[in-house]
């Protein structure tokens, strides 16, 4: 489905394709290789401000190298059109976070993960933003401050604390609400769609290999602002994935 973004500011929309990637390119500094830089396939989420997340295998070459050194590039984009789509393209620092939260919504969003995490064999990396660079298209190109991407969630912590027993919840006993947010409001057909993420700003869906989000009209801080935006989402024929 087609998303109309023409009257979006360049900031919203690379941080809504960097909350709907699953995996990117990530390219760390080499310390095997005289600092080279070293490239390959990384799976991510992102944080309720969009901040990128890792969580990547502490025998991982990726991990050796941001132990000798934490500046990391990374790209996101589609795998399909990726050139004529968009793409966004980082520079930051990969910093470790112990943040039991935010790793709850990483495994959440990537089940095949949760074997590192019986072993304790992985560490989990929260990005801090440096620059950002924004390609929409052919011929519009966007250098954006971090500010411009990152959401402002100082006054939504308490939906980040609450988000695994809302998604429990609302699974559980909501599960038609979900199937019709996807089918109405996404225009994705199917059934046994759940909630794999919430953030202020939409929902994460997820329905066997497919995967979809709807955006909410405004920012939600609370299960009764959720659940309106999702409730509205069903009234809606063909909306925002």
């Amino acid at each position: 489905m087609i998303i109309d973004d023409r009257n979006k500011k360049p900031g919203s929309v690379a941080r809504r394709l960097m909350r709907t990637t699953r995996q990117v390119s990530l390219a760390t500094i080499d310390s095997a290789s005289e600092g080279r830089p070293y490239a390959s396939l990384s799976l991510v989420a992102c944080g309720h401000d969009a901040a990128p997340l890792l969580l990547l295998p502490a025998f991982a070459q990726h991990s050796i190298n941001i132990r000798g050194d934490n500046r990391i590039s990374i790209l996101f984009y589609k795998a399909r059109d990726a050139i004529t789509q968009g793409r966004v393209s980082i520079i930051g620092k990969a910093i470790p976070t112990e943040d039991h939260l935010l790793k709850k919504r990483f495994l959440s969003r990537h089940s095949s993960s949760q074997i590192y995490q019986q072993f304790n064999e992985s560490v989990l990396y929260r990005v801090s933003l440096e620059s950002v660079n924004f390609v929409l298209g052919d011929d519009q190109v966007h250098k954006l401050e971090m500010l411009e991407v990152i959401f402002n969630a100082t006054d939504y912590e308490k939906l980040s604390i609450d988000e695994p027993e809302f998604i429990e919840d609302i699974n559980l006993n909501f599960s038609e609400l979900i199937n019709l947010c996807a089918n109405n409001a996404v225009g994705r057909p199917g059934m046994d769609w759940r909630l794999t993420g919430i953030d202020p700003e939409g929902v994460d869906l997820a329905r066997n290999d497919a995967e979809a989000r709807f955006d909410f009209d405004k920012p939600v801080n609370s299960k009764d602002s959720l659940m309106s935006e999702l409730f509205k989402a069903i009234q809606t024929d063909g909306g925002k994935e």
